[in-house]
């Protein structure tokens, strides 16, 4: 038989539960319902007195009955407010709504030159999937071409123009993309702009010089041929053909003018990288160029003589003096006067531009 060491500290008989209950209820009542229920009633009971005449008065111990102050019961999470939840500051805000007015203002101004409805006209569509921004694209080119907008696309109907960069493996697809734009845009770097500059000075340079050349040639192979003989010119003497007096003439407009294209070369060749630079003119080079390239306009110019009306021959003066035309270029001027003032107005562009 086993038996415990220690006898139980329990006295007396074991009540239940419902016995305790019975023999004393629960009570919810504190001490504050226990002062309410002490104090004497505000408004004693009556017959004479109605529910409208009585005036409620608030305990002085429920402040929030009396100023009506709700008091949230929502517990606070202690989790700190986001940056995007902030207000925005004024300045950025203001920054944000001029962007947004600038691209309002560009959208509007393409509607306009493709006469198309403006915003206020038509509801504004906001799609949220790839869905639904496939359909308003769709619903979009239908409508342009139910419009006939398609019909006057440029190059409809033809290849492609494709570009031999497009297909360099060594130049990335958006480096391609940004030069494009950048050459339609006309921009390009200032050696280029330099560069335009001196191709420019250099070709109205050997056109004055062919031209001065042209008809010097030409007076000196008509002097002793008849006029139906000019067109029986070889080209071999043509080529051979020169004129130390009108090279002696002719130098210092030469020098002059090769001393502004030489310049521009310098200047070109400060900016420009190494495979793009040019090399210096000489007199005796473009010289050389000249009487090479004329033999074709001499040429012409003595088989539009031959075949042309006969030209009657100026007749001396009393005083043995010829008149203006024989024996001396009168024209070889006029070409060295519209290019040394062609000179100067660039010279007096350079210097008064800066300021």
């Amino acid at each position: 038989m086993l038996v415990d060491k220690y006898k139980p500290l329990r006295e007396g008989t074991i009540r239940s539960a419902d016995e305790k209950l019975k023999g004393r209820p629960p009570q919810v009542a504190s001490s504050h319902t226990a002062d309410l229920a002490s104090q004497p009633p505000a408004l004693e009971d009556s017959e004479d007195i109605r529910p409208w005449m009585v005036t409620f008065k608030p305990p002085s111990f429920v402040a929030s009955v009396r100023t009506g102050t709700i008091v949230s019961s929502k517990p606070g999470n202690g989790i700190p407010p986001s940056a995007l939840d902030a207000p925005m500051p004024r300045q950025q805000l203001k920054r944000v709504q001029g962007a947004g007015r600038l691209t309002k203002a560009r959208e509007a101004s393409l509607d306009y030159r493709l006469r198309l409805p403006s915003d206020r006209d038509r509801p504004r569509v906001n799609p949220v999937t790839l869905k639904g921004w496939g359909s308003l694209v769709e619903e979009r080119i239908e409508r342009a071409k139910s419009e006939g907008q398609f019909k006057t696309l440029n190059g409809r109907g033809k290849p492609l123009q494709r570009e031999t960069a497009e297909g360099n493996p060594f130049i990335g697809r958006e480096e391609f993309l940004m030069n494009r734009i950048v050459q339609r845009q006309g921009a390009a770097p200032p050696w280029v702009e330099i560069q335009q500059e001196l191709e420019s000075a250099i070709s109205s340079f050997r056109d004055v010089l062919q031209a001065s050349w042209v008809r010097t040639a030409i007076r000196l192979l008509s002097v002793n041929r008849a006029q139906h003989e000019l067109a029986a010119v070889p080209r071999e003497e043509i080529a051979a053909l020169r004129d130390a007096a009108w090279e002696a003439r002719e130098r210092p407009f030469h020098d002059a003018a090769l001393d502004d294209v030489n310049r521009l070369v310098r200047k070109h060749n400060g900016v420009a990288p190494v495979p793009v630079r040019k090399g210096y003119h000489t007199r005796d080079v473009e010289l050389a160029r000249c009487y090479r390239v004329s033999v074709d306009a001499i040429a012409e110019e003595l088989a539009r003589r031959a075949s042309g009306p006969l030209q009657q021959l100026d007749s001396p003066r009393a005083d043995g003096r010829t008149k203006l035309g024989e024996g001396v270029d009168a024209g070889s001027d006029i070409p060295v006067v519209a290019l040394l003032r062609q000179m100067l107005r660039r010279m007096l562009d350079r210097f008064v531009r800066p300021l």
